[in-house]
């Protein structure tokens, strides 16, 4: 391990990151695992609207023009406020403490209409889940040393979304050079509305918190640093197991209110939906990726708001919740081997049997 890499590690001291999870359990591996990249201060909100409350009363606490915080790390799927409606209310909500605020987006890998959304609403960027302690670190280093302008047009303020400069042909939607206004600075500028496209080249402050330079290249957090952050991740495996038992044992008992409780089927649905995605996100992380695959499949089972369950949609759920109950008894890690064939198999043949008439 080389200085400049010590170096770069111990530069995040100074940061501070607030993040927005519903999930209990994953709240805590991550906070626990950006504490171990050297993250000097860790803050925690259970959903977007506990976040707002939290930026807004730190605005409030703090010297006017202070940041509450300098990154913020969010769920999208979230009861009350989700990830999207966070996201938005920092972009354009006159009470947001900070509009320009870096936030980074946790969202399934397959989540594509997650992720064209929130880069609409203007994300910072994505971590997917399952995640690793790798890619949190180069997530937010990138969010940190490399911050894209910002772009002001009709419809859409955030971090321009072209990564790569390339030449574009003209035609007739482009804007001209001449009508785009260039600030360098948050102090109110004059003139926004009488141009179509504005660009925010402003220094960057976190950049400078730091220790990095606007040449300098994105530091690289040290080996055994990302190995003590994943060590931490790995340490909480036997919560896991725990953690995902009683998640199982509940999601049983609503699906087996779903034959008896017509008045509630919406609600527990959407529970069940919310327990699967959670999952989804999860199983990966502590080396069960089967959970991950089977979890996805029954969060694409219950997702599109159900307001009636036939007898074969209940026991297509069980199919479901009986094969991580397996996974999970038989400590099935990995892809399974041929145990785990024969468990995606017969998960396979179940969603045959119990598919929606059409």
């Amino acid at each position: 391990m080389n200085d400049a890499s010590v170096m770069g590690w111990s530069r995040l001291g100074p940061l501070s990151v607030l993040v927005v999870e519903d999930g209990t359990f994953i709240r805590s591996v991550l906070t626990g695992a950006l504490r171990s990249l050297g993250v000097g201060t860790v803050h925690a909100a259970r959903n977007g609207a506990d976040a707002i409350r939290f930026l807004e009363e730190r605005k409030a606490a703090l010297p006017p023009g202070t940041a509450p915080v300098d990154v913020v790390i969010t769920d999208v799927v979230m009861p009350e406020v989700d990830g999207m409606m966070l996201l938005r209310w920092i972009r354009s909500s006159p009470r947001s403490p900070d509009k320009f605020l870096p936030v980074l987006m946790l969202s399934g890998a397959a989540d594509r209409h997650y992720v064209a959304q929130a880069r609409d609403l203007g994300a910072t960027d994505f971590i997917a889940k399952p995640f690793s302690a790798g890619t949190v670190g180069a997530r937010l280093m990138m969010a940190i040393a490399r911050p894209r302008r910002f772009v002001l047009a009709t419809g859409y303020f955030g971090p321009d979304r072209r990564r790569v400069a390339k030449p574009v042909i003209m035609d007739c939607r482009m804007t001209a050079e001449c009508e785009i206004l260039v600030v360098h600075s948050r102090s109110r500028p004059m003139g926004l509305d009488r141009h179509p496209v504005v660009y925010f080249e402003l220094p960057n402050r976190l950049g400078a918190k730091v220790g990095v330079g606007p040449r300098d290249p994105v530091p690289a957090l040290p080996e055994s640093v990302l190995e003590a952050a994943e060590a931490e991740i790995q340490s909480r495996a036997g919560d896991y197991a725990t953690w995902i038992a009683a998640e199982v044992e509940e999601m049983t008992r609503r699906i087996d209110r779903l034959g008896a409780d017509s008045r509630h089927v919406a609600g527990l649905v959407a529970d069940i939906s919310r327990a699967a995605h959670e999952m989804r996100g999860q199983g990966g992380i502590f080396g069960y990726p089967l959970i991950t695959q089977i979890a996805k499949s029954l969060y694409e089972a219950t997702s599109g708001g159900l307001k009636a369950v036939t007898p074969n949609e209940q026991l297509l759920f069980k199919a479901h919740v009986d094969a991580i109950k397996a996974v999970m008894h038989g400590r099935v890690s990995g892809d399974g081997g041929a145990t785990g064939q024969q468990l995606l198999a017969s998960l396979e043949v179940a969603k045959r049997k119990y598919a929606k008439e059409a």
